[in-house]
């Protein structure tokens, strides 16, 4: 009798359609408002802290920027241009440096579908710029962009990186307003959480806090480096998620497509039981048939 077999790529194929869909249905949603929200959002604070106001008392209608003082920096150039320049250039940078950053891993282009990052660069959030930059080596460069980004290169081992990362931060804390940032943190903290709607971490339903931390350590060390924000990080809005694009595996990206907050908890569980699965069906170092054709 013949083996029944899927023909090639059929998961590859569902998933890219899942990943369609989630987005268009999303896509409508947000269709209502203009593209560019948090770019807007940032993009004024930042202007406000130049011209010598507080950054975090600016909101736009209930959502209040809420970045740390970092990403003050990192906005100065959208900052210097015109508000729709401002926007385009986001997208763009978005857009076409995560292409980049896909084709350099070796992950297929249809990744852009990616609910998360749909979701991300709709608003032309500066999170959008994390994977080209971490993946590019420009760690001290993308811990400006989100603070956040440090965990990344700490997990991965990349230690120059760290300690450049680490430069950048300390040097330029007397130009930011730390003292504000600090002064007003609890507000910011409860208006942040507020926001994200108790957030898409592990975090926001406690009991899945140590199945998070066990699907981080059975996954591995370089897999872990991209999931440990989106599962962790308090307050995490859904395009956090998109960070887990280099280190994910198709199913896990299935689950993780739709935003619920129990979702990148089950994700990571399911790519820890990939990992562990894949590592006991993998024959004994030596094997002869490791080499051998079947």
């Amino acid at each position: 009798m013949r083996r029944l077999t899927f023909p090639p790529r059929t998961l590859e194929i569902l998933v890219a359609s899942w990943f369609v869909v989630i987005s268009a249905m999303r896509l409508s949603v947000m269709s209502a408002a203009i593209p560019g929200f948090d770019a807007k959002l940032y993009r004024t604070a930042t202007l406000t802290w130049l011209h010598g106001g507080d950054p975090w008392s600016v909101y736009d209608g209930a959502i209040r920027f809420a970045a740390p003082p970092p990403s003050l920096l990192a906005m100065l150039p959208f900052a210097l241009v015109p508000e729709t320049v401002a926007v385009v250039a986001m997208i763009g940078l978005g857009f076409f440096g995560t292409a980049w950053a896909l084709r350099r891993l070796g992950i297929p282009l249809w990744w852009l579908a990616f609910p998360p990052f749909v979701d991300g660069l709709y608003n032309a959030n500066p999170h959008v710029l994390l994977i080209p930059l971490l993946v590019a080596g420009l760690a001290p460069i993308a811990a400006l962009v989100k603070i956040y980004a440090v965990p990344v290169p700490v997990l991965l081992g990349e230690w120059k990186a760290v300690a450049a990362t680490g430069i950048v931060l300390l040097v330029t804390i007397p130009i930011l307003p730390w003292a504000s940032y600090i002064a007003q943190f609890p507000g910011i903290a409860a208006d942040l959480a507020e926001q994200s709607d108790g957030g898409m971490s592990a975090l926001a339903i406690p009991v899945l806090i140590p199945v998070a931390v066990v699907a981080l350590v059975l996954m591995g060390r370089r897999r872990a480096a991209w999931w440990v924000v989106p599962l962790l990080w308090p307050s995490t809005q859904w395009y956090y998620t998109s960070l887990v694009m280099p280190a994910t595996t198709l199913l896990a990206a299935f689950v993780v497509a739709v935003p619920v907050p129990f979702a990148t908890t089950l994700g990571a569980v399911a790519v820890a039981a990939e990992v562990v699965w894949r590592a006991r069906r993998a024959p004994p170092a030596g094997d002869a048939s490791a080499v051998a054709p079947a």
